[in-house]
């Protein structure tokens, strides 16, 4: 696979379009945020910056916290999954008592090929949990035994908890398989509850379905923040590049809620523009919310920005966030979410940047160079 992060904007078509985004990035220094610290980290401190992170995810890995230790164990796949294995995260998070736990374990073992852990998977899929179960029988597809696989499409289409079929689509999702395509749209069909509808079309769009990437970015243009932010989410997560556009749109739209232009600057990052950047960093320390409500106070809205920014960054890779990045992370009022997001922003980072600072990588053993630092189907492949 080839890797679009860290490069700049490809087309000279978009030059005017990066101007256009720096003119309205200051609008976010105004607002709660701070102007973004620009500079490079030096090589001994990124080579701390990322065991501190390490450190830290593992903690968190192992924490007292559900919430906390799913986050960190896929923080753990999608950036250092060589670590995941030999400082056993995922081995010891597979026979978890917490459901969310063990799921988020199985379905990182299936990611990153775990073939060692085959027959504890096995074992798991003989719970009687059902997402449990899921996520056991998806990692056995991908480490090749696909024998139970039919068994997702009972969980899909007639379980009668929501939340386990939304988990369905977004497994089968997640098997990347053009022939399931099918399976996702009868269940579209058949389904009445709106959050499983929206899962379903993210994992069609990951399939490339068009009629669910067109739904999406119809939502996606919304003038609704919180549905717009949805719809950008999942056209992210799906990497989507018929959104380009779009999310071009709300980019450099500044009377955007923050969570919309994060997301837009996140989509375009993983299509090869950061044009974002100088936004996302601002927003590493956004401050004052303004559509403050009871069902959204403060301190969480705060998180929330906080973390969509750092993921933002982690989609960039720049080097040049990194000062930033550290900055963020010291602060001794970030909530552990947003030291997460920025954790695994900054270890993707150096890694991404490892040919340029080979001096300090090299003390990294071969078997735990990054080659899976990048999500299954980057938009450029």
């Amino acid at each position: 696979m080839s890797s679009t992060f860290g490069k700049s904007s490809r087309h000279q078509s978009s030059f005017h379009r990066s101007r256009l985004v720096s003119a309205f990035a200051l609008a976010a220094f105004g607002t709660g945020c701070q102007r973004p610290i620009n500079m490079p980290l030096a090589l001994k401190d990124q080579t701390a910056f990322r065991a501190e992170a390490i450190q830290f995810l593992e903690e968190a890995a192992f924490g007292d916290k559900a919430s906390q230790r799913m986050q960190a164990i896929e923080a753990f796949k999608d950036v250092a999954p060589a670590e995941a294995m030999s400082r056993t995260i995922i081995p010891s998070n597979i026979e978890s008592d917490s459901p969310g736990v063990s799921f988020a374990a199985l379905m990182a073992a299936g990611e990153i090929g775990a073939e060692s852990l085959i027959d504890r998977i096995r074992t798991r899929a003989e719970s009687a949990d059902p997402h449990v179960r899921m996520a056991a029988l998806f990692a056995l597809h991908r480490l090749g035994s696909t024998g139970q696989t039919g068994e997702l499409s009972h969980l899909l289409l007639d379980h009668a908890d929501a939340r386990v079929r939304a988990n369905a689509a977004l497994v089968i999702g997640r098997l990347n398989s053009a022939e399931h395509a099918k399976l996702l749209k009868v269940a579209l069909g058949r389904e009445q509850k709106t959050a499983v509808k929206l899962q379903i079309l993210e994992s069609l769009a990951l399939l490339q379905d068009r009629y669910a990437t067109e739904r999406l970015m119809l939502d996606g243009y919304s003038e609704y923040p919180d549905q717009a932010t949805a719809a950008l989410m999942m056209l992210v997560n799906a990497r989507c590049p018929a959104a380009e556009e779009l999310f071009w749109t709300r980019l450099a739209k500044s009377t955007d809620f923050p969570e919309v232009r994060l997301q837009a600057a996140r989509g375009l990052a993983l299509l090869g523009y950061n044009d974002g950047l100088d936004l996302a960093m601002g927003y590493l320390f956004f401050r004052a919310p303004h559509h403050v409500t009871a069902n959204d106070p403060a301190q969480q809205q705060i998180a929330r920005v906080r973390g969509l920014a750092a993921l933002a960054l982690e989609a960039m890779a720049e080097p040049s966030a990194l000062a930033a990045l550290k900055r963020a992370f010291e602060s001794a009022d970030q909530s552990v979410y947003v030291r997460i997001a920025i954790a695994r922003a900054a270890i993707r980072t150096i890694d991404m940047n490892r040919k340029q600072t080979a001096g300090w990588y090299g003390h990294l053993a071969r078997d735990e160079t990054i080659a899976h630092a990048r999500p299954a189907g980057n938009a450029s492949e």
